[in-house]
């Protein structure tokens, strides 16, 4: 076994598995929100629609905040809805999806005011329209 690069290295926990969570420790699977596609997607949008939002210029501090917090809605709103059942479900679904329509208004913004390469906010706005396809099928009411 090859010798650790650095102090941190040596450290890090073994995460296991394919965890899907690279250094964390819990498995792949231990929550609910962990086999949803729909929460993946919803925390690559974060992710992607966070880096934009850091490189925001000054001066548009609130649309990169407001950018992030329906970013994170999305992702905290989904994941809350894998753990729940009935109309509690539903509501956490609907709910997750209208922050990603948000979340998309906001990139189309920072879009229309040339504020970030257009190819890379395209990109971004692929994934909140993807989430919100998934969470209109997830949010129907199972009659």
């Amino acid at each position: 076994e090859p010798e650790p690069e650095s102090e941190h290295e040596a450290r890090a926990p073994d995460p296991g598995p394919d965890t899907g969570c690279p250094g964390h420790p819990w498995r792949a699977g231990a929550f609910d929100h962990h086999r949803l596609d729909a929460v993946a997607v919803a925390r690559d949008a974060l992710v992607r629609g966070d880096a934009i939002a850091r490189r925001l210029p000054r001066g548009y501090g609130t649309l990169a905040d407001q950018l992030r917090r329906a970013l994170l809605s999305a992702y905290l709103q989904a994941a809350d809805g894998a753990h729940r059942s009935g109309a509690d479900r539903l509501s956490r679904f609907r709910g997750a999806r209208g922050e990603a329509g948000e979340s998309a208004a906001a990139l189309e913004a920072v879009e229309a005011l040339g504020l970030a390469p257009t190819r890379e906010v395209r990109e971004a706005l692929d994934l909140p329209a993807r989430l919100c396809a998934m969470l209109t099928r997830l949010s129907r009411s199972q009659k």
